[in-house]
Formats: C-alpha cells, sequence, structure tokens
C-alpha cells in the first residue's frame, strides 16, 4: 500500500505540477482551517500556504495559483523572446572533445544533447570548466557587462549545468530579475555564482508573489 503524502499534518490529495513548480492541495480535518494549497518544490519544500475551512475555496484557490504560474511562465518567456538572441543577453562556451567542437549558448534546453552529439557522454552537472580528461571547456565573454560580470565570477569548479541555472535564471526570466542582478553586480555584492542564481531565484519568487496579492486584491475590489 503506498504512503500518503504529508507536511504539516495535511495529507497532500492533489497536486498540479507546471513548469519547475508544484501546487498542492492538502487536508487535515482536525484543522479548524481544514484545507490549505501550497507551493512545492521538490515535494520536500512548501512554502506561500493559503488556509480555509472551505474544501471549495481552496479547490479553487489551487487552480488559480496553476493558472497564474501559467500566465507569469507565458509572460517571461514572451519577454525573454523580445530580446534579440545576438544582443549579448547569453553566455557562450567552446567545448572541444577529441576531434569534435561545439559553441554552446546558454541558456538552452538542449545542452545534455549538444554535449552528446560530440560524443560526451558525462550528464551537464559533471562537465567542469577546468579541462578534465579530455574535455576542453572555454567559457567566453557574453558581449555586455552583466555576462562579463558573470563569467569572471564562475570557477573552474563550476559545471556546465550551473552555466545553464544561472544563464536561464538571469536571462530568461522577468527583465526585472535581469536589472536586479545587473544592479548587485555593478555593487559587486556577489561573491560567486551560487550567489547570483539563489539571489535571481528569490527575487523572482518575490516579484511572482507580489503579482499574485495583487491580482487577489484586484479579484475582491471588482466583487
Amino acid at each position: 500500500m503506498d504512503s500518503f503524502r504529508t507536511n504539516a499534518g495535511f495529507v497532500i490529495t492533489t497536486s498540479i505540477p507546471v513548469g519547475n513548480a508544484e501546487f498542492v492541495l492538502g487536508v487535515n480535518m482536525k484543522n479548524p482551517n481544514s484545507f490549505v494549497t501550497w507551493e512545492c518544490k521538490g515535494q520536500t519544500d512548501y512554502f506561500w500556504g493559503h488556509y480555509t475551512d472551505s474544501l471549495l475555496k481552496a479547490t479553487k484557490d489551487l487552480c488559480q495559483r496553476a493558472m497564474d504560474e501559467i500566465l507569469y511562465l507565458e509572460q517571461r518567456e514572451e519577454k525573454a523572446a523580445q530580446r534579440n538572441p545576438d544582443s549579448g543577453y547569453h553566455l557562450e562556451a567552446f567545448v572541444k572533445y577529441g576531434d569534435s567542437s561545439a559553441v554552446i549558448q546558454f541558456p538552452t534546453p538542449e545542452l545534455a544533447d549538444v554535449l552528446g552529439s560530440i560524443g560526451i557522454t558525462q550528464p551537464p552537472e559533471k562537465v567542469y570548466l577546468k579541462a578534465y580528461s579530455d574535455i576542453e571547456v572555454q567559457l567566453q565573454n557574453g558581449g555586455n557587462k552583466v555576462s562579463d560580470a558573470l563569467v569572471r565570477l564562475f570557477r573552474d569548479d563550476n559545471s556546465l549545468r550551473m552555466v545553464n541555472e544561472v544563464a536561464k535564471a538571469v536571462f530568461h526570466s522577468d527583465c526585472r530579475v535581469y536589472e536586479w542582478v545587473e544592479k548587485n553586480l555593478r555593487d559587486d555584492r556577489y561573491k560567486s555564482v551560487e550567489d547570483v542564481l539563489r539571489d535571481a531565484v528569490d527575487y523572482g519568487k518575490y516579484l511572482k508573489d507580489v503579482s499574485h496579492k495583487q491580482k487577489k486584491a484586484g479579484g475582491r475590489e471588482e466583487r
């Protein structure tokens, strides 16, 4: 018999995955507010809980949160697509393996496939910027100040997956995240690319939460 997934005494009964996020509905009939919706990461981290005593309200809230996330992701992609890919909003690496080579522009959803096309069987998280064995990697300046500053922060033991995640968080996100990171880079507030990634992701979540609260406030005004 499969064990139930629980959090804080609530049994998770419904789950809606959207992109890299997941939205869940939990039930605990012993709690005065018997229903809750959370955003969840990795089935272990639950945050932004919305509690209610109504199953109907919780179900509507779950669906609304999932739809808000879909709209957020669509708007983010539209804004990213409006940027000229040749304008410097990316990072670039030259990767050589044996007699084969490739130029990879980050972020890309096809990183593993590109590496595989030149014979590299290691996953992206095992391919490091420092040359190991016979894989040569050269991270190149992207063409603008943000890209150049990021390149300087990468270390030899950072992997190509880390390059991809940082580029995705900074360049293919809300334009306000890019501007936030740009300002902090200019003020020399980051000591590593891990700091950049953490800050970009956290600021993106903050903006999303503010957007959700504004939409809820607008909905109450309409009623």
